[in-house]
């Protein structure tokens, strides 16, 4: 559901979490009572999607197909529910039937990519998306997809090459432009990433992401206040992004080495707590954190 549905999709982000229930009882009296009832179950699959409850969606969908001629839209969202319920072969299935019948469909395609990238199966991913860039070039969903597999692969100027496409067209394409942002920092291009970050500010001014990246660039030119603002400005937005609490408990560990005076020590490993109970595996921060522990203890006295 990566493209022709995502309309569906952001329609039902209007309905806030706590009236879904009440929204899908709405539906079944529909149901119930004859009226609407393809639209009912179209919704209805959407609403438990969203409420991450996939065996109800992948119910609603189904009762569609039981109704309906196949289409390529209901077999897609059968093939992605089927998808987050980690059954790859039925997805599979699915987005191939709709292939089936929609041999020019997108969206079954780009799924199709996507299934093979979830599998480790970059080859058949690379060849999915190649080939729907080709049925649709001026369409930034698979050309970025592919853009997204070159960067996972390390494959830096190929997905720069497909970021840069994409913006060319869409210079408001604010994923590229971050991705694009990214990589320049990589390369140790900062003049360069610093105005593609900013340009994503400018485009989206809660991007906790491209503010923490900011905090980065202005830590490796040691300017460590500068660098302190944004990362709380980054988490004034996104208090759990967990890069951006590590950074900050490190910058301020840094800085707490040469100067005791500038931060406090239990507020780093409070921080340093934090982040690893966003994420167990956050290997600097348990570093980190042990090195902070074994220095306390080192200055009790005996």
């Amino acid at each position: 559901m990566k493209k022709a549905n995502k309309a569906a999709m952001e329609k039902h982000h209007d309905i806030r979490p706590e009236d879904y229930d009440l929204v899908i009882s709405h539906y079944k009296n529909l149901i119930t009572r004859n009226e609407n009832v393809i639209d009912a179950y179209n919704n209805m699959g959407f609403i438990y999607i969203e409420k991450e409850e996939y065996e109800e969606a992948l119910k609603c969908f189904l009762k569609i197909l039981e109704m309906t001629p196949e289409t390529a839209g209901t077999l897609n969202n059968v093939g992605y529910v089927y998808e987050k319920l980690d059954r790859p072969d039925m997805a599979r299935h699915y987005y191939e039937k709709a292939l089936s019948v929609d041999a020019g469909n997108l969206e079954a395609h780009i799924n199709i990519g996507h299934l093979y990238e979830l599998q480790g199966n970059y080859h058949e991913a690379l060849k999915q998306y190649k080939k729907a860039v080709a049925m649709a070039p001026d369409n930034d969903t698979p050309r970025f997809c592919l853009a997204v597999l070159y960067d996972t692969h390390d494959m830096y100027d190929e997905a720069m090459e497909q970021y840069k496409e994409i913006t060319k067209k869409n210079p408001t394409h604010v994923k590229s432009l971050y991705n694009m942002g990214r990589i320049n920092f990589q390369w140790g291009n900062y003049t360069a990433a610093t105005a593609l970050f900013n340009e994503v500010l400018g485009l989206d001014p809660d991007n906790a992401g491209a503010l923490n990246s900011l905090g980065l660039i202005h830590e490796f030119h040691k300017e460590y206040p500068e660098a302190m603002d944004v990362y709380r400005k980054s988490l004034l937005i996104d208090p759990f992004h967990e890069e951006t609490n590590f950074n900050l408990a490190a910058l301020q560990y840094a800085l707490f080495r040469v100067w005791p005076e500038s931060a406090k020590l239990d507020e780093i490993v409070r921080r340093l707590n934090f982040v690893i109970s966003l994420n167990p595996f956050h290997y600097k921060a348990e570093k980190l954190l042990d090195r902070i522990l074994e220095e306390k203890k080192s200055r009790q006295p005996s």
